[in-house]
């Protein structure tokens, strides 16, 4: 049965980063693009009818934000992760990344200690460094594939840092952290008096049988020192409005953040932003079950053709996102070669693992939020550029 997320929708010429950005990214047009994280699918038809009437509407003013758009975001967070948000504590942003920023200026001062944990989204390095605060990484370790905390190293940086940013779910590994990960990390937080900053934007992309616990939903004392970040962006692909969020129920921090925003001048946003996430948290659930569905399938159909035709290349299991983390080091090629084979031989735009930090090398990040034809398509490249190897 044909599902909608098989369209093939053009977005050459569209100013799309993904599409149209091919030479400054990779140094050739010849590749399929299948790296940034946005999804090659329209979104929601509520979404797209919020927009047809702020259009016809015609009038494009500053926007105030209404309690419509507060409820929007504590309910959903209420009925799908079981965590009851405060009001007050809600903070608009134009992005996940920006926030980041911002707390890490409000909340820390130069030269404080902010712990990562790579392989993890590259921004994160880019954020503490440029603010000039001291980078601090807590590698992930990997064992088959499977990615795991390294506690007693947790423990050790903790005690001079003064802020943890948790990828949570990871982005790029795909881990979705269980009950008593998040229990560990909170208690290592809280004994060492840390400031714990969750990006949470992928927490609606959890495949069956995982599930996403917000960290700030585990007790009283954690939600205390818990920031969680958010947006409706991943889950129903509007990443190019650059609308997001953050909140806290710490209500030292609230006036802190407040202040702080107020005297950087971004407390407007996007009206089509605002307006398409009250319609994507009211009226998208049906539509995000489906997508999901979708993505479950195109990981099972990546899994089954890899394991038949190149089993030499390893996925680490997708508990979350539409990432892949693909392993590549049975190849046995360099980081540049592996980054050249993968442009030239298999005609192909991924993540260069490197760039996620230590425990990247080897390694690629694949989207694969796009119609599973365009998935056959980049296999078949993959398969017969590792089958020319050693021919």
């Amino acid at each position: 049965m044909q599902s909608i997320f098989d369209e093939i929708i053009p977005r050459e010429n569209t100013d799309s980063l993904k599409f149209d950005d091919k030479i400054h990214r990779f140094g050739t047009e010849n590749i399929q693009p299948m790296w940034v994280a946005d999804m090659d699918f329209r979104v929601p038809n509520a979404i797209r009818e919020a927009f047809i009437m702020l259009v016809v509407h015609g009038v494009y003013g500053y926007h105030i934000k209404t309690e419509k758009y507060y409820n929007a975001i504590t309910e959903w967070f209420h009925q799908h992760h079981n965590y009851s948000i405060d009001p007050k504590g809600i903070f608009f942003t134009p992005g996940v990344v920006p926030a980041l920023s911002y707390l890490i200026q409000a909340l820390t001062k130069q030269g404080d200690e902010v712990i990562v944990q790579p392989p993890v989204y590259y921004p994160f390095f880019s954020v503490v460094q440029q603010n000039g605060r001291k980078l601090v990484l807590n590698n992930l370790v990997e064992k088959n594939n499977l990615y795991t905390i390294d506690f007693d190293d947790l423990e050790q940086k903790a005690k001079t840092s003064k802020m943890l940013i948790l990828c949570h779910p990871h982005n790029p590994v795909g881990r979705v952290w269980k009950k008593d990960e998040l229990n560990k990390i909170a208690e290592i937080c809280l004994k060492n008096k840390i400031i714990l900053v969750s990006d949470e934007i992928h927490n609606d992309l959890v495949f069956n049988p995982h599930r996403h616990i917000p960290i700030a939903s585990l007790s009283q004392e954690i939600d205390n020192i818990t920031i969680t970040c958010h947006s409706a962006s991943k889950t129903f692909n509007l990443a190019g409005l650059s609308t997001a969020y953050a909140f806290t129920r710490n209500q030292e921090w609230q006036k802190i953040f407040k202040k702080y925003i107020s005297s950087i001048q971004v407390e407007s946003l996007n009206t089509f932003g605002l307006n398409a996430m009250v319609a994507a948290y009211e009226k998208c659930e049906p539509w995000l079950k489906d997508l999901l569905d979708y993505l479950q399938t195109n990981y099972n159909f990546i899994k089954e053709y890899l394991s038949a035709e190149i089993p030499m290349i390893r996925l680490s299991p997708l508990e979350a996102t539409y990432l892949l983390w693909i392993d590549f080091r049975e190849l046995r090629l360099t980081d540049n070669d592996l980054k050249e084979f993968i442009i030239k031989k298999a005609g192909l735009g991924l993540n260069d693992g490197p760039i996620f930090g230590p425990g990247g090398q080897g390694f690629q990040r694949m989207n694969i939020a796009c119609p599973r034809q365009l998935i056959k398509d980049a296999l078949d490249k993959l398969n017969s550029a590792v089958h020319s190897i050693n021919s």
